[in-house]
């Protein structure tokens, strides 16, 4: 009696077994005619079996694999339905885990063939400004490009998924892939600024600091993290970094005049009143018509008689404080005289400017120069109407 339970169940898993290799051939046969409807039942009744104890020797077990990938890859191509995708490169990343595998080699073929189709996918969703559906597609090719089929490092395609992380505003997941690229590539400029940038839109000073430096010490000649080194020193107002970082950025690009006019401004703010000049000079030199270098060139000299004029408001009538007066007066007309040519350079360049003219008005009352006096107040007033 046990002998005859026992045989029974054997024909019982030989029969389960001859009924999934039979849609499997089922299948086979009807996705070599492209009825590719018939073909996924037949897969996925065999597919229903197996999840349900069923077997298959190794070699139809990896030929159900292959062909299941076909039959959804082929459904894929007709609807675009990136589900149908997943399901087939699932299938062949299966049976691409292990080099014995029977089909290995077409499967791999076909994996290859389904990283291909993720990428024209996720530029589609880059087209239509679908960001965060192209970050996912692009993901998927950096997952399947590392399984050990294909065995690569895909840079470019975490740096594209970091560039539709970004597009999407999703800073927490574009900071996570810049992350992982330094890993893989610690000297690469790009991902160093893209990941300075980031922490920027999270207002997170401490982590931009750190990338910052970090890009500066690792990717030393890249230009764009130069100008954001400047940029940072200039948002924390820190002058004496920022001048550092000038030096390294005006040697890098030395006929860039918006360098030296932050130079410029650095040490006007130091009251490094002669550098500062020079810096401005320097713009100049690279621009003849750089209004805003001609315009801080003057505010130089002006800021100077700010003291002086409260010294002189300070004094009495006595004639030793009438003589006092008349000396740092002497002093204040040098900065007015001083600062007259470069005010009107920038009016030369932009007649419009309202308070430049009437700072150039003020500096030539001051000076005594009636003929400048009256042409400028006359453009203002024309301005006024």
């Amino acid at each position: 009696m046990k002998k005859g339970i026992f045989i029974l169940a054997i024909a019982l898993l030989a029969g389960e077994a001859y009924a999934q290799k039979s849609d499997l051939t089922s299948a086979i046969l009807s996705y070599r005619k492209q009825d590719i409807t018939a073909a996924r039942t037949y897969i996925d009744q065999a597919d229903v079996k197996l999840k349900d104890g069923g077997t298959l020797k190794a070699k139809d077990y990896s030929k159900f694999l292959y062909h299941k990938g076909l039959v959804y890859y082929s459904l894929y191509e007709t609807s675009k339905e990136t589900a149908l995708l997943d399901a087939a490169t699932s299938t062949y990343l299966e049976d691409t885990k292990d080099e014995s595998s029977a089909y290995y080699k077409k499967s791999k073929t076909e994996l290859l063939r389904c990283v291909y189709s993720y990428g024209n996918a996720a530029y589609d969703k880059y087209d239509a400004k679908e960001f965060n559906e192209a970050l996912v597609l692009f993901e998927k090719i950096v997952t399947v490009n590392a399984s050990n089929a294909i065995a690569k490092i895909d840079t470019s395609n975490i740096f594209n998924a970091s560039l539709m992380a970004i597009q999407a505003k999703d800073s927490e997941k574009s900071i996570e892939l810049l992350l992982r690229l330094l890993e893989l590539d610690p000297s690469n400029g790009e991902y160093h600024m893209s990941l300075v940038k980031e922490y920027g839109k999270i207002e997170d000073a401490e982590a931009q600091f750190i990338a910052l430096k970090n890009g500066r010490e690792l990717a030393p000649e890249n230009t764009g993290l130069i100008f954001e080194e400047v940029n940072y020193y200039l948002a924390q107002n820190d002058n004496d970094a920022l001048l550092k970082s000038l030096d390294v950025a005006i040697n890098a690009a030395p006929d860039n005049k918006i360098l030296q006019f932050a130079k410029g401004m650095a040490l006007g703010n130091l009251k490094k009143y002669e550098e500062a000049k020079l810096a401005y000079q320097a713009a100049i030199a690279i621009d003849a018509d750089y209004f805003d270098a001609y315009n801080n060139l003057a505010g130089l000299f002006l800021d100077q008689t700010v003291s002086l004029i409260e010294k002189m408001n300070s004094l009495g009538l006595s004639e030793a404080d009438q003589k006092k007066y008349a000396s740092i007066k002497k002093k204040r007309n040098n900065l007015y005289a001083s600062a007259k040519p470069y005010l009107e350079e920038a009016v030369r360049i932009n007649d419009t400017a309202v308070e430049v003219l009437s700072a150039l008005k003020e500096v030539c009352y001051q000076s005594d120069d009636i003929d400048c006096w009256k042409r400028t107040n006359a453009r203002i007033k024309e301005l006024q109407k």
